[in-house]
């Protein structure tokens, strides 16, 4: 009677580790990457309540100015997709930011192609944190960011080929 007794509190308590493990691995990650114009960036993604923050440092290349840090903070949970595949939402969204120029300087929303228009709330995308400083803030509708211009241009069926040649275009 004792020893099932025993086994399932055994159970109970591995499972627990490994659910503690899980989220430990969900909660910071983090990462190197360089853009097309060779700023070495580092990225560490934190997640909490929800919200995910990724932060990035980027310096540029040797004699290129000064390094510069920002974050991108959204809620890719509400993304339908992205419980049973996180990783690849990441990996698009690393991937998006590879193939920025200057990955801290104000451009559209960030937004993997599992949770693009149409299969996601707004919420899920990424938007670049104001930068703190010294003056007084922007007002709100300055800080908005530009649209995609295959979101803009395309219709929702053609959205993905229309995507890749955007992409291709803008290099």
């Amino acid at each position: 009677m004792r020893l099932p007794l025993a086994l399932l509190a055994l159970a109970a308590l591995g499972a627990a580790a490994v659910g503690a493990g899980r989220e430990a691995e969900e909660a910071a990650q983090a990462g190197r990457f360089s853009t097309p114009e060779q700023h070495r960036c580092s990225w560490e993604l934190r997640s909490a309540a929800g919200a995910s923050e990724l932060r990035l440092s980027c310096r540029p290349p040797a004699g290129g100015g000064a390094a510069r840090s920002c974050a991108y903070r959204g809620e890719p949970r509400r993304c339908p997709a992205y419980g049973a595949r996180s990783r690849q939402y990441w990996r698009q969204i690393l991937g998006r930011l590879r193939r920025r120029r200057h990955p801290c300087a104000q451009g559209g929303p960030l937004s993997a192609r599992l949770c693009g228009p149409g299969r996601a709330p707004p919420e899920a995308q990424l938007r670049l944190l104001p930068a703190p400083g010294p003056g007084p803030s922007p007002p709100a509708a300055a800080a908005e960011p530009t649209e995609d211009p295959a979101e803009t241009y395309c219709a929702e069926r053609w959205h993905s080929l229309c995507s890749f040649f955007v992409g291709f275009w803008e290099g």
